[in-house]
């Protein structure tokens, strides 16, 4: 198991800046997933560890070693890319052997290597088959197959799923988690997909721009975003982030939304708030599922740490586990995350208990979490 290292890692495309002075650390051993909108620079910055694109300045170590300098075959990774790259005519077999005979391997080893990956993928009776009769799924482990085969000290997977249909994707990652567990080698994984690496990776990095926003394990992010992109990025469905600004009333400290009433906030409840001056723009971030509906969920009766907004109902949308409810609020629209079922349409209007203990506050101008 090895670490991979980046130190103020760049890359230019022309005048462009595609990464930026990108600097964390992959411990040896996790299972880390790179992730961000198109055009955030996360497949550039794995093909920068596999050696598929030039450093322009900074360093990527690899088991303490610095590897800008090394030929791909040089740097002891393997790549599992987003269209599978098989060879189509050869067998499944074949594609997974013909690395180890480029490596010169014997025979012997390469057969018992190959042998090895086909059983822990469950490739053992599709040897035979072309590319051509497999489907998407099957192909996928033909390709993290010839990956194993090499035994590398870093895996690296290019967005593997998304060519998956929803069913088929949920199984691979279930695969994917398991052949991480059963090997223990460094592993990262980029995807667009918030919750393939919430449910897949230990370590998540999210990108935006060529730049790193925050680092951490998929429930930091989630419990406590560093700013607005992260909040918003984060969470399905994501975080409601209502606009407003804290006030005084009577003595009470109130949150006040844009074009709304004033909300008390129950002492202590609300991290962040007392950073935030009077009449000083802001935004109160709180997850669905930390609004409530009185009578539903008792622990949102009585007060303690919840405030109540009322909102009409613009959409319900019922999965069958849950309800998620989008109601328009004074500073537009919010969603809560009902466990369960319930009974409402479009137009009725209801009372909604906002849980101030859960909630975050966003400075409106920086967009950085205050708490």
């Amino acid at each position: 198991m090895v670490q991979v290292v980046f130190n103020s890692v760049g890359k230019d495309f022309g005048r462009d800046a595609v990464l930026r002075d990108i600097e964390f650390e992959v411990p040896a051993g996790r299972f880390v997933a790179l992730i961000g909108p198109s055009g955030c620079g996360k497949s550039t910055l794995l093909r920068m560890i596999a050696g598929l694109e030039h450093i322009d300045y900074g360093e990527i170590y690899i088991d303490g070693k610095a590897v800008n300098d090394l030929a791909p075959k040089d740097r002891d990774v393997a790549m599992v890319f987003q269209n599978y790259a098989l060879y189509p005519h050869m067998t499944v077999a074949e594609n997974m052997l013909f690395t180890l005979r480029m490596a010169r391997r014997t025979r012997a080893e390469s057969n018992d290597r190959m042998w090895e990956a086909a059983r822990i993928l469950g490739l053992e009776s599709l040897l035979d088959r072309y590319p051509r009769h497999l489907s998407g799924g099957q192909r996928q482990r033909v390709a993290m197959g010839r990956a194993i085969v090499r035994n590398p000290k870093v895996f690296l997977f290019d967005e593997p799923l998304s060519n998956l249909d929803a069913k088929l994707r949920v199984q691979m990652r279930a695969e994917i988690k398991r052949l991480h567990q059963r090997l223990g080698t460094t592993m990262i994984f980029v995807t667009h997909d918030q919750v393939e690496a919430m449910t897949m990776a230990e370590q998540v990095v999210i990108l935006r721009e060529g730049r790193v926003e925050q680092v951490g394990t998929p429930l930091e992010l989630y419990d406590r975003p560093t700013n607005i992109f992260v909040a918003g990025f984060i969470g399905s469905p994501t975080m409601n982030l209502i606009g407003g600004t804290f006030e005084q009333d009577r003595g009470r400290l109130c949150f006040v939304p844009r074009n709304g009433t004033p909300i008390p906030v129950p002492p202590g409840t609300l991290p962040g708030a007392s950073k935030v001056g009077p009449g000083r723009e802001c935004f109160l971030g709180i997850r669905p599922e930390h609004i409530s509906l009185p009578g539903l969920d008792p622990n949102s009766d009585g007060g303690g740490s919840f405030g109540e907004i009322s909102a009409e109902v613009v959409l319900v949308e019922v999965t069958g586990l849950d309800t998620h409810i989008v109601a328009s609020a004074p500073d537009g629209e919010i969603t809560i995350l009902i466990r369960g079922r319930f009974d409402t349409a479009a137009g009725d209007r209801l009372s909604f208990r906002l849980n101030f203990s859960a909630a975050h506050v966003f400075d409106a101008e920086t967009g950085e979490r205050l708490d």
